[in-house]
């Protein structure tokens, strides 16, 4: 189970403009591939089930991964169908659509956690992967949160492709504010601050993000905090 520190700031990062704006950057380019409503879809490391409303646009039964207790009875309240506490119970099932939302940088061997989540997926099944982009910008959040690296889209096209799969979009996304956010990580803070900011400029922010994603559904972005990548099973 996570520590209540890290509990408490998930649980707030979830309602911020960054967790929103990530969910509205993930819808369209799901929608750029995904042109029609599949089964079955699975949140691997749902966390409370921020992405539910998003992946629901995409699935008609859709289940979750959550070890932590705690945040397993929030994610089930979503309306998930079944929420999850193991792998194994995850294997026993084959989905259409897995969502690694900000999971794979956790993940030590990235590359063999890519092929197995294959076992899991229908034939031409596909991934909806977040990660943060850009060693460059490793700071102590990377550490605090533990991760094992940053990606750009040269490492992790590199590696889904290794793993068994074609990629069929990716961009960066929060490419807007990529170079406060860069400032503040070079000069050694963490940005952790972005889960507590004023209404007006969560609000502000989150609209700026929203205006990109709807953009980055037709032109993949160069740069930003984040990278995004849609990707079918071979």
């Amino acid at each position: 189970m996570m520590d209540r520190g890290a509990f408490d700031l998930l649980d707030k990062l979830e309602r911020t403009w960054w967790y929103r704006g990530r969910s509205e950057s993930v819808r369209s380019a799901l929608l750029r591939t995904h042109s029609v409503q599949t089964e079955a879809v699975l949140d691997f490391g749902a966390g409370f089930g921020g992405m539910y409303d998003t992946l629901a646009r995409f699935g008609t039964h859709i289940d979750a991964l959550e070890p932590d207790d705690e945040a397993r009875v929030a994610a089930k309240a979503r309306g998930y169908r079944r929420v999850f506490a193991s792998d194994a119970e995850v294997f026993a099932t084959h989905y259409d659509l897995i969502g690694l939302f900000d999971v794979v940088e956790h993940i030590e061997r990235d590359g063999d956690f890519l092929v197995r989540m294959r076992e899991a997926l229908k034939e031409g099944g596909r991934l909806a992967i977040t990660v943060p982009a850009f060693p460059f910008l490793w700071s102590i959040h990377d550490v605090s949160h533990g991760h094992f690296r940053r990606y750009t889209k040269a490492s992790l096209r590199a590696v889904v492709e290794a793993s068994g799969y074609t990629v069929e979009y990716m961009s960066y996304w929060n490419m807007s504010l990529f170079f406060p956010a860069a400032a503040l990580r070079l000069l050694g803070r963490s940005g952790e601050s972005a889960a507590s900011l004023p209404r007006w400029l969560d609000n502000l922010f989150f609209a700026i993000v929203k205006i990109e994603s709807s953009i980055m559904r037709f032109v993949p972005f160069p740069f930003g905090t984040g990278l995004v990548v849609i990707a079918r099973r071979k």
